[in-house]
């Protein structure tokens, strides 16, 4: 019996010891532009340029290196991907569009923050819409995670103040 609690201690401090690697927080922003000035057609009829979105989303976790996301689904619809460069431990994000308060997102001591850009497939205009679920998927070493968002912040752009 005593060999038995001392094994299960064993294994119990052992898993704790490991490092975990997994996706401690993320937060998905968007930023929505007009690009330009209303253009006329040859028959004068004017030609409003649809706004621009900026989608992206910030990740913290526990790993030295750069995480690999292999898919990132915005409403059940797979969106391209790319994880910048640099690890953060603090990030200025933006400025929230509903009440002008600075956003920053501030990993916890050991931890990193990565960001992760999405742009639509081939070229399409993804609108937006409310977020029912962000589903990211990939790789931290060789341990796979998956998280899920359910929200996603707006941002002011410069042109929008």
């Amino acid at each position: 019996m005593k060999r038995i609690i001392g094994l299960l201690l064993l294994v119990t401090a052992a898993s704790f010891c490991c490092a975990q690697y997994r996706v401690k927080k993320a937060q998905a922003f968007f930023t929505v532009s007009t690009p330009g000035m209303a253009m006329k057609d040859e028959k004068g009829n004017t030609i409003n340029p649809a706004p621009a979105y900026e989608r992206f989303i910030y990740i913290e976790c526990r790993f030295n290196g750069k995480p690999k996301v292999d898919s990132v689904f915005y409403n059940g619809i797979l969106l391209m991907s790319s994880v910048a460069d640099k690890e953060e431990t603090t990030a200025k994000v933006g400025v929230r569009a509903d009440n002008g308060n600075p956003v920053n997102f501030i990993a916890k001591k050991g931890n990193k923050i990565w960001r992760i850009d999405l742009q639509p497939l081939n070229g399409n205009i993804l609108k937006h819409e409310v977020v029912k679920k962000i589903t990211i998927k990939g790789k931290l070493a060789k341990t796979t995670f998956s998280y899920t968002l359910t929200t996603e912040t707006e941002l002011t752009t410069p042109d929008r103040y």
